[in-house]
């Protein structure tokens, strides 16, 4: 289905970022709109995505509060993850910013409809040092692209997230005790990177402890930029059930998660995604409900 873009879509800062706030807005681009009037967004990552999704009735209700009454949409659709980025910006990152600067922050996308670099730092020492090069590294770009380029501002790097892959035996059933141990997590992860890094709690669909933690990062109805996000990955159920779950459970493995959560009711019970993160050198932090 074409995409249009109406004489009021491409101001963003006037319509999109007042609708969703600054952290969306350099997560979550809008592409167009369709015949059905729905709104076409493209996301960052996996996480950026599901959260997308799941708050697309709230952002349809935020975007004509902004837009109305001169416009309205009557949804969102989200695409598969962005991957606009040249990749001769990747090739030559070292280069564009130094080499100083080239491990702590990260080039993800292209936003504002290919005009804005949008990149994660490690930490907010980074993101600054970024803002100061940002000049001399657009300069370098433009001349990297030709006069081609249509990349003109480079914001502020959004600080990468803390993720947590938060798996459940089957046997546990004890909502409040799984609150308790995900506020704490919530709490740690606080205390250890600070308030500008999002915590992303990563995990399947299968088990009780799977809804829980969906449902107790709604019941917190947090602003979208509060920096907790659920992310429920799902498993590709076309395949064999088992091979699909570890297939999936796999491909959160590989994107090298900050911790592994296990929340187990038996003591000598080992569940398959923490095996995998084991395997793999993640940290596992273990809690045993009884």
């Amino acid at each position: 289905m074409p995409l249009t873009q109406p004489e009021w879509f491409p101001d963003l800062e006037a319509w999109w970022l007042p609708a969703v706030g600054d952290t969306v807005a350099r997560h979550v681009e809008p592409v167009g709109i369709d015949g059905s009037g729905r709104l076409h967004l493209r996301c960052s990552s996996s996480a950026w995505r599901t959260q997308t999704r799941l708050l697309g009735t709230a952002f349809t209700a935020q975007v004509n509060e902004v837009l109305a009454p001169a416009a309205q949409i009557s949804g969102i659709l989200v695409q598969a993850v962005s991957g606009p980025l040249p990749q001769i910006i990747r090739d030559q990152w070292s280069d564009i910013v130094g080499e100083d600067l080239a491990g702590q922050v990260q080039p993800v996308m292209l936003g504002a409809q290919g005009q804005e670099l949008c990149t994660l730092a490690a930490s907010a020492e980074a993101r600054d040092e970024a803002v100061r090069r940002a000049p001399l590294a657009l300069a370098r770009i433009r001349e990297l692209i030709g006069e081609q380029c249509a990349i003109t501002r480079w914001p502020p790097s959004s600080l990468l997230p803390v993720v947590v892959l938060v798996t459940g035996s089957v046997h546990v059933s004890d909502r409040q005790a799984v609150e308790d141990v995900l506020l704490q997590t919530w709490h740690d992860s606080v205390e250890a990177f600070g308030t500008e890094h999002a915590l992303i709690l990563e995990h399947g669909c299968e088990t009780p402890v799977d809804r829980f933690v969906d449902e107790w990062v709604a019941s917190m109805r947090l602003p979208n930029d509060a920096g907790l996000v659920s992310a429920p990955m799902t498993a590709d159920t076309a395949r064999h059930y088992d091979q699909a779950v570890t297939t999936r459970d796999q491909q959160m493995v590989d994107r090298r998660p900050d911790l592994c959560l296990a929340i187990v009711r038996h003591t000598d019970e080992v569940l398959p995604l923490e095996k995998q993160a084991r395997d793999a050198g993640i940290p596992v932090q273990r809690v045993h409900l009884p």
